[in-house]
């Protein structure tokens, strides 16, 4: 009998991680399941790591392709009727796929799971996923185009990789938004698993660490939902003024430097042009807000929080927000 659910595993060069991603898939309270493990074209020991797990585990070895091609391959394979994403250097607790299950059972569509952060010094009980509203299913549209609300750490059919097309080779990072971008588009709603049952690892390697090019696939991602034939006039004039100069991200990280150098005019500035164009991140909104009413003065303040909090986590210059 085939199992329900397949956690697809992809997997390069984490030798340093990837045996805790599978023992906590394994860990699983929710048991009618296999884990499958995409072996990128690793050269180090990820592989070998992998294969020593017994049976529900299974190892797919393929020559480097990138992650989406190792998503897409994870997929075919699988025998479960869902997939559920666990990427090699994250973690998931025990009860993760029970609740994402029950979610799933209740919404239908994707069920995303909110999480701890994962930082070099460990975990912060404030610094979760999702924090506060989630996008309501008819506001769905216009927020995936703002930013990629939906985790990796997500439950969908496979057959919604039928219905839409497999995740897009083209794209070394922010495969996942594009996947889901047009998951959203073709109809389908995401709700959210609210209680954090996983760590998502947050640090200088891996490739969402690398600022320019995740800038610049966010940029083609956009691009490319640009030439949707079924845009509204509204979620395509927000498109012309996003790609019209810098996103949120890059605008974000310009006013988290100003703020840590004490340039508080410029930071507000920059929160604010970030907050304009991600209205549903609220990280942003409330920093906009904050720096917004007196710089000057609120300013050091904000500063003294936020260096406060990065000192707590080990967050260091290298890390990407």
């Amino acid at each position: 009998m085939s199992p329900r659910v397949s956690v697809v595993i992809p997997a390069y060069q984490v030798e340093a991680s990837v045996g805790a991603a599978i023992s906590s898939a394994l860990s699983q309270t929710y048991g009618d399941l296999e884990v499958v493990v995409v072996d990128d074209g690793s050269t180090d020991e990820t592989g070998a790591i992998a294969r020593a797990f017994p049976t529900p585990v299974r190892v797919l070895r393929q020559e480097n392709a990138g992650v989406a091609a190792a998503r897409n391959r994870g997929i075919e394979e699988a025998a479960g009727e869902l997939i559920a994403f666990c990427d090699a250097d994250d973690v998931l607790l025990a009860g993760h796929l029970d609740a994402l299950v029950r979610v799933f059972d209740e919404h239908g569509g994707i069920a995303t799971s909110n999480c701890y952060w994962l930082f070099p010094g460990g975990i912060d009980r404030s610094r979760k996923r999702y924090k506060g509203r989630f996008p309501a299913p008819q506001a769905q549209r216009l927020a995936i185009l703002e930013q990629n609300f939906v985790s990796t750490m997500s439950l969908f059919p496979k057959a919604l990789a039928d219905e839409i097309g497999p995740f897009d080779t083209e794209l070394r990072v922010a495969e996942d938004w594009d996947f889901w971008l047009r998951a959203i588009f073709a109809g389908h709603r995401v709700a959210l698993q609210p209680k954090p049952l996983a760590l998502y690892r947050w640090g200088t390697s891996g490739l969402s660490s690398d600022v320019e090019s995740m800038d610049a696939h966010v940029t083609a991602v956009l691009r490319k939902a640009e030439q949707r034939s079924d845009l509204t006039a509204e979620e395509r004039a927000y498109l012309a003024r996003r790609l019209a100069g810098p996103g949120p991200g890059a605008l974000g990280r310009r006013g988290d430097d100003a703020l840590r150098g004490g340039r508080y005019r410029e930071a507000a500035a920059s929160y604010r042009e970030a907050a304009s164009l991600a209205p549903s991140e609220r990280a942003l909104v409330w920093k906009a807000r904050a720096m917004g009413l007196a710089p000057r003065v609120l300013g050091p303040l904000v500063r003294a929080r936020q260096l406060r909090i990065e000192r707590r986590i080990g967050f260091e210059e290298g890390h990407v927000r």
